[in-house]
């Protein structure tokens, strides 16, 4: 029995043997899919649309994910480096290229920071704009009240000077990134746990009096305290 498809499903067929974006292609075929007339002489030719489509999307499920810049979200603490070569950078950090910048999740001293590398600060300006600290040869206006300006990348000197801390948590070997003078209360809500009335913790560290101090959620964390939290 001939299938008696409309000329339009030819016309995807072709579309599609062109195709090489794996989104189109599957666009295509959920088409071909519902014009195609159903009896039996073309149940065949389901078949075949559906082993089609279902390899698809195994073969898009392997497929990389293609990062845009704009996609980027926000993380604190981000540094932006600003006019040195991609050879330099990626000597010293390991970063991945985005589009026309490198980016990544760097530590420094155990705490995670949102690293980027740009080279044209007005086509990258949004990105500038939300970073706590610039890193660059020349001063940059208008993005970010702290920078630095140098020919050496020194991130550990600029994120001791901006203010940032590392606080581990009972066990963690990675440091939650603060800000001097916040507290154990703003660990709480990093952390985005749920206290009662009572909670408080317990401290070692350079901010205890004495180590294993029991302190209330109002207690100023200072740099490499470990907390252990009550709920």
């Amino acid at each position: 029995m001939p299938m008696n498809a409309p000329q339009e499903y030819y016309e995807l067929e072709e579309r599609y043997s062109k195709e090489k974006d794996l989104e189109e292609k599957e666009r295509i075929l959920k088409r071909m899919m519902v014009i195609l007339p159903k009896h039996k002489g073309t149940d065949r030719e389901f078949g075949s649309l559906k082993r089609r489509l279902s390899l698809l999307k195994k073969e898009a499920s392997r497929k990389p994910l293609i990062h845009k810049a704009t996609a980027i979200r926000k993380r604190w603490p981000r540094v932006s480096l600003v006019g040195f070569s991609d050879e330099n950078v990626l000597k010293l950090f390991n970063l991945t290229r985005i589009d026309n910048l490198l980016y990544g999740i760097v530590k420094i001293n155990n705490v995670q920071v949102q690293m980027l590398s740009i080279k044209d600060p007005e086509k990258n300006k949004d990105l500038l704009i939300q970073s706590e600290i610039i890193i660059s040869k020349e001063k940059i206006d208008r993005y970010c009240s702290f920078q630095i300006i140098s020919e050496k990348i020194d991130v550990e000197k600029a994120l001791r000077d901006f203010g940032v801390i590392g606080v581990y948590t009972e066990n963690s070997k990675d440091a939650v990134a603060m800000q001097r003078g916040e507290t154990v209360k703003d660990l709480v809500k990093k952390l985005h746990l749920k206290t009662e009335k009572n909670a408080y913790a317990v401290v070692f560290g350079k901010s205890a009096k004495f180590q294993g101090q029991r302190v209330a959620l109002s207690h100023i964390l200072e740099d490499e305290d470990r907390v252990f939290i009550k709920t």
